[in-house]
């Protein structure tokens, strides 16, 4: 059996973002329906009694209903009513005891919480509707062979906007694992299965997988705690042990799904950082910063090969009069549109910098004299004949520039640069407009 993302059940997955908000208290009512909104660009629906929450069901399907368990003109019946037909609910309740509590999770529901003060209750409410639609891209494993128990568990999961997939044992979980492209994110695995327990499955996954990036907990009926301690060590993330209530489970899944979260999205800041500290900010291209990252790597590759690279320094002729004539907005689109003309006529091994101001620099790992003249001589005239437009004010114009080019194997790259540079300027006292390289 093959598997991947797109063989997961997720046909239950959806963006949460039509809300039913059912409160009899109207302070409270219009606060988290204010507080959610805002926080979510939403617009929540409201009612304050039952029969009005009816009729604005009948009228429309909504992705989540959040809903005190107590209302005026309650029938008794209206929550369990809504979980048998598909919805997603989350209660408030006024009831803190053993029973409530347990009537409440033998329900089919999203969460529940104790009613208390308006910013908890907030705080709550925007955190599991930010999980909800956070969890749409989340595929979870179910590794069991129990059909039973791995049913049960995937009720849960579709309840909570997960997708899923089964497996009934660990060869089933590494078989997928191995494929191109990894199809979990999260593994539920029993520890007692045939063949491969949930310890060897932990400890095979492990090989490849830290545990930030697959997390696993273990579900077990084994009443040694040994076992627990060594799934632990060998890198479960957490454990439930059997028999444990629909209310553990899904707290502790929970958990580990914000854990998760927040990994991936600090990740993302991370490479959103290195990705700004490297490139310029009004072009993308890079900066100087990464020019001297780099070409310690290039110089070295060159010495090596004794395979000369070329720096090609350019800059826009006459960019104070386009400037002075058409305003900085034109001049920084002229900067612009030079950048994208020197990303689209670059070779993917090439590295284009904006070296400062209207001054541009493109570094050629390999290099012969004549091709570098060529490309210089071809990026020149793409930028003669187009035209630089500056949309929002309707205006076109031409920009040229002019290129100084040199080549070597030096190690000294600042050598190199002068070169260059000397071209340049031997190019805009040459006219302008054209391209000067070492003889």
């Amino acid at each position: 059996m093959g598997y991947s993302r797109e063989k997961s059940i997720n046909d239950h997955c959806k963006v949460i973002k039509h809300i039913l908000i059912i409160e009899d208290s109207e302070s409270l009512l219009n606060h988290l329906k204010q507080r959610i909104d805002s926080h979510f660009l939403f617009n929540c629906d409201i009612s304050m009694t039952e029969s009005c929450a009816r009729d604005m069901i009948r009228r429309k399907r909504y992705d989540l209903i959040i809903t005190d368990v107590y209302l005026p003109d309650s029938t008794g019946n209206f929550i369990g009513e809504l979980a048998n037909d598909g919805y997603r609910i989350i209660i408030i309740t006024g009831q803190d005891n053993d029973e409530s509590r347990s009537k409440l999770m033998e329900l089919s529901i999203v969460d529940y919480i104790m009613k208390s003060d308006a910013k908890t209750l907030e705080n709550f409410l925007i955190k599991t509707i930010q999980r909800l639609n956070d969890n749409r891209h989340t595929v979870i494993g179910v590794c069991d062979n129990s059909k039973q128990a791995r049913q049960t568990t995937c009720s849960f999961l579709q309840m909570q906007n997960l997708a899923y997939i089964e497996f009934e044992d660990g060869k089933q979980v590494i078989n997928c694992l191995n494929s191109e492209d990894t199809c979990i994110d999260f593994l539920l695995t029993d520890y007692e299965m045939p063949g491969l327990n949930g310890l060897d499955l932990i400890r095979h996954i492990r090989h490849s997988f830290t545990d930030d990036k697959l997390p696993i907990i273990t579900l077990t009926a084994s009443d040694k705690p040994h076992l627990l301690a060594q799934c632990l060590k060998a890198g479960a993330n957490d454990y439930l042990s059997k028999p444990f209530t629909n209310e553990e489970f899904l707290t502790r899944l929970h958990l580990n799904l914000d854990h998760l979260y927040m990994l991936q999205k600090y990740e993302l800041v991370i490479e959103e950082l290195e990705h700004i500290s490297i490139r310029d900010f009004l072009t993308k291209l890079y900066n100087r910063h990464y020019f001297f990252s780099q070409i310690v790597h290039i110089t070295a590759d060159a010495i090596r090969k004794n395979i000369p690279y070329a720096i090609i320094m350019m800059d826009i002729d006459f960019f104070k009069k386009v400037n002075d004539t058409y305003g900085h907005h034109a001049g920084d689109v002229a900067i612009q549109h030079l950048a994208r003309v020197l990303k689209d006529t670059a070779r993917a091994s090439d590295y284009c910098f904006r070296w400062g101001g209207e001054e541009f620099l493109v570094l050629i790992p390999t290099s012969t004299h004549n091709e570098s003249y060529q490309f210089a001589e071809r990026l020149r005239k793409v930028i003669e004949t187009s035209s630089v437009f500056v949309e929002d004010e309707d205006l076109r114009f031409t920009i040229t520039v002019s290129i100084g080019v040199a080549l070597g194997v030096d190690k000294d790259v600042d050598h190199l640069i002068s070169k260059a540079d000397k071209m340049l300027y031997e190019a805009k006292h040459s006219g302008r407009n054209c391209v000067k390289i070492m003889s």
